[in-house]
């Protein structure tokens, strides 16, 4: 039997843990950050670190890992903001 909520929820984790890489691979590629808003790769790190936070305390790993990703990426992005802008 198929699970349409671990289906759905596995692709909502993936979906939201590449919300930034997009973004960092074009900043890559073209080495220009100028059109990303400061404050939405804020949100995004603290998005990430408290939904991350919120994994840890309810013991579930999946959503701990997700976010733990998601703030990997809005990190990485907040760097090459800071390289290329």
């Amino acid at each position: 039997m198929i699970n349409l909520t671990l289906i759905i929820g596995t692709l909502g984790a993936i979906t939201a843990a590449c919300l930034f890489f997009p973004q960092i691979i074009a900043s890559f590629k073209t080495k220009k950050t100028r059109d990303i808003a400061w404050s939405a790769i804020g949100i995004g790190i603290a998005n990430g670190v408290f939904w991350a936070i919120y994994g840890y305390l309810i013991n579930d790993l999946f959503i701990l890992i997700t976010n733990t990703v998601m703030f990997i990426g809005a990190t990485t992005l907040l760097f090459l903001k800071r390289k290329y802008n």
